[in-house]
């Protein structure tokens, strides 16, 4: 079996472009790239093929970016002064020459979630589809030889094969990318593929990591899902602190790729990636499919294998339940990127829970066998949602409410009959979607446990299609506990009981109000009010207090400064294991000096959420501000007070569940 997989691979390889493409055009580029990194300049010389069905009424129309001047060696017949060109090319011929020259500007700061980056400069080199280096038409996909002529000491990278003075890539892409620098280069071959480092610094230990760790990955996604679909994959010292998957390599900042959980967190989700996205291209045309998908095979994956998959896809529900209002959902069908908190609870977790809920409805073999089967009929070629779903058989009532609809079923025990029957139990339970709008198709896990010295537990599939559903259980013993979807795996709005209290709320929807405390110091004060300047900048409805004033009842209150006269009695509410005194804090038992350390603590008191933060200098308090994004599942962070180093962090403890029957008092 193994041979004949080698074999079709081997197959497909050997195939033209215009077959694996099955119908898109290919444009066959043979690029000659002088790039000037001194001026920012850039001089291509591209003899394209152009294929029969990029021939339009005898003229050949693509786009390249406005910044060049262009010639051919046949007349421009019409220059249209944004970037797009029409040439004449009879029908009977294939081949044009095109050259262009231009200067190309650097973003060196780039905000890679919402902006395209360009690298033209002594720093390096960085160029994508999105500064349309090379021309682009209509559909088309991309094969291409590449030389490049770079300063002394300088290496390149692209898609594909290295050749003498540059890349080769013979499969039709989406895009194409040149990427160079001053870089070490680390390689190791490997079953499915070689394994590259680029590195800014020579670090041969790192390398080492990463080579292994790109190996282990490869050769398990290849089993998982169908064989790699590239020669090489290389990771690459990004010139920003980004992290980006392309096909064949990967670009992490250099913060992040020295970061030692990055190996078995982000980097494996970018490995994927040259599967869904770079390996099955997506066509938007549906939604974005390969974000959730990524981020479920690996992200997910990785931490149920760890044991942790309940937290992370509780904390995925959190995150929809506290960025996602009602004037900020969308339907899944609408996604293509992420730009904030929003887009991503939605394109990325929302998706991730989809396939979650078709896995645990289809099993391992028949869910598996349905992404082997998309991987090998889409590979290298775009790819809707709907072609996904339909490799999944997923039927049109659960597409178009999943799919195209908004929103997220909430649930509730509406009641429940418990009585005896012989030697065993009958259950009548009574579930309801409470949530406004038209009902979501479910099914419902419920876990049912028994005393000990009968059978421990048993597992149920409520099928709910309806918005209140009575189910009929017949169970052999006594239960004393019954809970809907303990494991969260259902894509759900979350009971605030069953989350606990996180630190995202401070970035989320909803009221806020701020408390300033009357004892702060005046350094603290305007360290304070500074940074509510800065939110009232994009927040004019900001609405801030001192704590002799009373608190509203509802919305989130934040605290500002451990002194605050709020927050002995919401600690009293809030029942959970923190003190705080004027010198030191106690948390979980354990003591932290306030001088030494800021503090970022949410509670929940009642159904309101409370947030302190606490810090004893302008310096910590800004060390600070800039962690908590990155924390936000988290009940509770400690950082130190000097460096910013975070020095214990978790989530309290959910005893409280509103979808939790305790039954072990019933008769």
């Amino acid at each position: 079996m193994r041979l004949l997989n080698h074999f079709v691979v081997l197959l497909v390889l050997l195939l033209p472009a215009s077959v694996l493409a099955e119908g898109l055009p290919v444009l066959h580029h043979v690029l000659r790239v002088t790039p000037d990194v001194t001026t920012g300049n850039l001089q291509v010389e591209d003899s394209l093929r152009v294929p029969d069905s990029l021939h339009v009424d005898g003229r050949f129309e693509f786009r390249l970016n406005p910044h060049f001047i262009l010639s051919a060696d046949v007349p421009l017949d019409s220059a249209q002064g944004t970037g797009g060109y029409s040439i004449p090319l009879p029908a009977e011929e294939q081949e044009i020459t095109l050259k262009y020259r231009g200067r190309l500007a650097s973003t060196p700061d780039c905000a890679w979630l919402t902006q395209a980056c360009v690298l033209l400069s002594e720093r390096g080199i960085y160029l994508d589809g999105s500064s349309q280096w090379y021309a682009q038409a209509g559909n088309a996909l991309h094969t291409f030889e590449l030389q490049v002529k770079l300063p002394e000491g300088w290496v390149s990278l692209s898609q594909g094969e290295q050749t003498t003075n540059g890349w080769r890539e013979t499969q039709p892409q989406d895009s194409l990318y040149l990427l160079a620098g001053k870089f070490h280069v680390y390689q190791q071959p490997g079953k499915h593929a070689t394994a590259m480092v680029y590195l800014q610094q020579d670090d041969p230990e790192l390398a080492k990591r990463y080579l292994q760790t790109a190996q282990q990955y490869l050769d398990e996604y290849s089993g998982l899902l169908g064989n790699y679909p590239y020669a090489k994959f290389t990771t690459v010292e990004s010139f920003w602190e980004t992290g980006w998957g392309m096909p064949s390599f990967t670009l992490l900042g250099p913060k992040v790729l020295r970061l030692p959980f990055i190996l078995h967190s982000s980097f494996p989700h970018e490995i994927l990636h040259n599967w869904w996205g770079n390996g099955v291209y997506v066509d938007a045309s549906q939604g974005n499919w390969s974000e959730g998908l990524t981020a479920y095979l690996a992200d997910q994956r990785i931490k149920e294998m760890k044991g942790e998959g309940v937290e992370y896809r509780r904390s995925a529900l959190q995150k929809y339940a506290t960025f996602v209002g009602e004037h900020d959902d969308f339907p899944l069908s609408q996604f293509r990127s992420r730009h904030d908190e929003a887009t991503q609870a939605v394109g990325y977790d929302k998706s991730m829970m989809l396939f979650h809920m078709l896995h645990q409805q289809m099993g391992d073999e028949k869910f598996f066998a349905g992404l082997k089967a998309f991987y090998r009929d889409f590979r290298l070629r775009p790819a809707t949602f709907g072609n996904l779903l339909d490799n999944l058989a997923v039927d049109q009532a659960f597409r178009k409410r999943w799919l195209e609809g908004t929103g997220a079923p909430s649930l509730a025990i509406q009641s429940h009959k418990l009585k005896q029957e012989g030697s065993g139990y009958h259950l009548q339970l009574m579930l309801q979607q409470t949530q406004a709008g038209a009902v979501f198709p479910l099914q419902v896990p419920v876990r049912i446990r028994f005393a000990a010295d009968k059978p421990q537990e048993q597992r149920e599939t409520l099928t709910m299609v309806q918005t209140s559903q009575t189910f009929e259980l017949t169970l052999p013993a006594k239960p004393v506990q019954v809970a809907i979807d303990p494991d969260f795996d259902l894509f759900r709005l979350p009971d605030v009981a069953e989350m606990p209290a996180s630190i995202s709320v401070l970035y989320g929807k909803g009221d806020k109000t701020y408390v300033l405390s009357r004892k702060t110091d005046e350094a603290m004060q305007v360290a304070w009010e500074s940074w509510l300047d800065a939110l009232k900048a994009r927040d004019n409805n900001l609405r801030v207090q001192y704590d002799d004033e009373a608190l509203p009842d509802t919305g989130t209150v934040i605290l500002l400064g451990g002194d605050n006269a709020a927050l002995q009695g919401l600690l009293e509410r809030a029942k959970e294991p923190f003190r705080m005194t004027d010198a030191a804090f106690t948390l979980n038992s354990i003591n932290y000096t306030c001088g030494l350390h800021t503090l970022a603590l949410a509670l929940r008191a009642g159904r309101q959420n409370i947030v302190l933060l606490d810090a004893s200098s302008p310096d910590g308090l800004d060390k600070m501000l800039v962690k908590l994004p990155h924390y936000g599942k988290y009940s509770y962070l400690v950082f130190n007070s000097a460096t910013g180093e975070n020095v214990a962090k978790g989530q309290w403890e959910v005893t409280d569940s509103p979808l939790v029957l305790d039954l072990s008092a019933a008769p």
